[in-house]
């Protein structure tokens, strides 16, 4: 009986950590609502979606970044010319990046985006796309359907 018990104990433990990682992982993109309220009520300045990539790339950064950018000419070309939405490739291995870096919480490729909600950064990485390498319309959508939540558009 000790023995299922402690089982149990190590695996509730182990669940919850990983709640709460999962958790503290990413800042949603639209403040959350409270009591009811209307998150359209909040106006979107700019999303900025940043890739973060080595000096020496694979196959798979390489893929995930022109997937990117595709689905940002494919489904935001108004808000790209508009100035409304900016898209930034960003060298890992590059000294001068240190500040954006360190914004970011970056130290391997990733794709982050960052909806400025009155002034405020509301930055989330999107690590589901690293499933999804090869797969492009899955790869797209998940970007598309992530950004267009960061605009606060809901699904586009």
């Amino acid at each position: 009986m000790r023995r299922i018990n402690k089982s149990l104990f190590y695996l509730l433990s182990v669940c919850l950590v990983i709640s709460l990682m999962a958790g503290c992982t990413a800042s949603p993109a639209i403040p959350p609502a409270s009591d009811g309220e209307d998150t359209s009520a909040y106006y979107v300045e700019m999303v900025e979606v940043i890739y973060f990539h080595r000096a020496q790339r694979c196959q798979s950064c390489i893929y995930a970044e022109e997937r990117t950018i595709y689905t940002l000419e494919t489904y935001f070309q108004d808000e790209m010319t508009s100035g409304k939405m900016a898209f930034r490739s960003v060298n890992l291995n590059d000294e001068e990046n240190t500040a954006i870096l360190e914004k970011y919480d970056a130290y391997t490729s990733s794709l982050f985006i960052n909806a400025i909600i009155d002034g405020t950064d509301h930055i989330k990485e999107v690590t589901e796309i690293w499933f999804l390498i090869g797969d492009d319309q899955a790869f797209v959508e998940e970007v598309r359907s992530e950004i267009a939540k960061s605009l606060g558009g809901g699904e586009r």
